[in-house]
This record gives C-alpha cells, sequence and structure tokens, in this order.
C-alpha cells in the first residue's frame, strides 16, 4: 500500500472543507509541517485507528516524530493490514 497516497488522502478528509490542504511529499517531514492542525490529528488517529484495526486506547498515548513513525508503529501493531490505500479508505470516504 501507498502510504503516502494514503496520508494525503486521510489528511484531505479530516481537514475542513474550506481550508487548503498541500499534499506532503515525503513521509520523512516532521508531522508539524504535515499542516494538520490538533484536531486534524485527533481525527487522523481516530481513522488510522480504524484502517488499522486498533482500540483507541491502545494509540491515544502514542507520539510521532514523522508520519513514517506513525505508520512503523500502526503497522507493528495492526490488526487489519489492507493492502490498497481505497481498501483502507473504503469505509471512511
Amino acid at each position: 500500500m501507498d502510504k503516502l497516497e494514503l496520508f494525503n488522502r486521510l489528511a484531505r478528509i479530516v481537514r475542513p472543507a474550506f481550508t487548503d490542504y498541500k499534499p506532503i511529499e515525503t513521509l520523512e517531514i516532521p508531522l508539524a509541517e504535515t499542516g494538520l492542525d490538533s484536531m486534524d490529528a485527533l481525527a487522523f488517529s481516530i481513522y488510522m485507528d480504524d484502517i488499522y484495526g486498533l482500540d483507541n486506547t491502545t494509540s491515544q498515548d502514542w507520539v510521532f516524530a514523522t508520519p513514517k513513525d506513525m505508520f512503523d508503529q500502526y503497522e507493528a501493531h495492526a490488526t487489519k493490514h489492507p493492502k490498497t490505500v481505497d481498501e483502507a479508505l473504503e469505509n471512511i470516504e
């Protein structure tokens, strides 16, 4: 699955419709530079829990430096393993 595409598509979902979102070009940038604010990040994590089959109590205290760190942590604890971005987002969009 293309994690960069998943991040950008999910970020577009959690951002309010009236705001701009500039897609990130790498998963190695600091999360603070992704354009997501704290409310966006909360919604993003709720969706990531759903995508990877986690209970929010598992992930609620996780802190990440980059989107790559986030994906690594979610994949290490996943109970669901979507093969494609469309499969990952099929219950979200």
